[in-house]
């Protein structure tokens, strides 16, 4: 058993870069586009809170210096409110932006990845349009899973709080600390399996919400761990990369620190794009497993185009 889960862990590994293969124009363009808006996005947040970051740190110096009665005291504090409250709002809005922008093209990624897989043409265009007409369901599936994701980090940690509490010794306290954060993670991309491919579901079939995770859990049984190493590879890719984000604080200069966050950030939605594409392969193979009919790419991407009436009918 162990080894045939090894033998399809690798499989999908290896068929998932046949995807792009298949398909380079294709699978380029929507890489090429999604690198680029994010580059966009990432550039226009770096110099957009730069000043206010400048100005609300130089603020936070000269209040504790200056004398509390004074009214430089309380323009100081008046403009440090108001640097504040700009940059929380410019924050909340690239990540509004960038969270709608990571929806749509996971939901372009799968389908690209379900058509190439199954050996159908789709122009560029098509799979714009396809993935916008689409986006409603994978929102409603991406929300519940959201949801699902907080309840679990608030069970988390109102199991973990009173622990620290109690255990007074700081060795003790950081190495519970790192054990139930090592187990939580691990649950967390077992459980992950579901809300994933009930994510691919959304998008490939007309189900959303509940009933995707429903469907989700339906086919994934006696798979469950195939794609549990699959998030475990995700996980682990994304948390080296994310370490590099660390170089960022580098002071000697101001080019490199930017440079390092755009490759940072490229690569980790280039990590991601791979992860959608071997679910949208684990997808098929679950379904194949289960039995069931794998449906065909074009006839869920026009499916909902209206035909003509016919004139002239007797």
């Amino acid at each position: 058993m162990a080894s045939d889960m090894t033998l399809g862990f690798l499989g999908i590994l290896r068929e998932t870069p046949k995807i792009f293969s298949k398909n380079v124009r294709l699978m380029a363009s929507l890489t090429l586009l999604n690198l680029l808006l994010l580059s966009l996005f990432f550039l226009s947040n770096v110099f957009s809170t730069k000043p206010f970051i400048s100005d609300l740190v130089n603020k936070a110096f000269l209040i504790p210096v200056t004398d509390p009665k004074s009214t430089e005291f309380a323009y100081l504090l008046i403009g440090l409110m108001q640097d504040l409250r700009v940059f929380i709002g410019l924050e909340w809005t690239y990540a509004i932006v960038i969270t709608a922008t990571s929806l749509f093209f996971s939901t372009a990624t799968i389908i690209a990845s379900a058509a190439t897989h199954g050996g159908e043409s789709l122009f560029f265009k098509e799979l714009l349009l396809s993935s916008l007409k689409s986006l409603k369901r994978p929102f409603f599936t991406w929300f519940y899973i959201t949801l699902l994701g907080l309840g679990y980090s608030f069970l988390v940690l109102e199991n973990l709080l009173p622990m620290m509490l109690i255990i007074q010794q700081p060795i003790a306290s950081k190495a519970l600390l790192i054990t139930i954060g090592i187990l939580a993670s691990i649950l967390y991309n077992y459980l992950g399996v579901i809300w994933a491919l009930a994510f691919v579901i959304s998008v490939l079939e007309e189900k959303c919400g509940i009933e995707a995770l429903g469907k989700a859990a339906q086919i994934v049984k006696g798979m469950q761990l195939l794609g549990f190493g699959l998030n475990i590879v995700f996980t682990v890719s994304s948390s080296i990369l994310f370490q590099a984000l660390r170089l960022m604080t580098i002071k000697q200069s101001t080019v490199l620190p930017i440079v390092i966050g755009l490759l940072v950030v490229n690569s980790i939605c280039l990590v991601k794009m791979f992860w959608w594409m071997a679910y949208t392969v684990f997808y098929y193979q679950c379904k194949e497993t289960q039995g069931e009919e794998v449906e065909s790419q074009d006839r869920i991407l026009y499916s909902k185009v209206p035909t003509a009436p016919i004139l002239n009918e007797p």
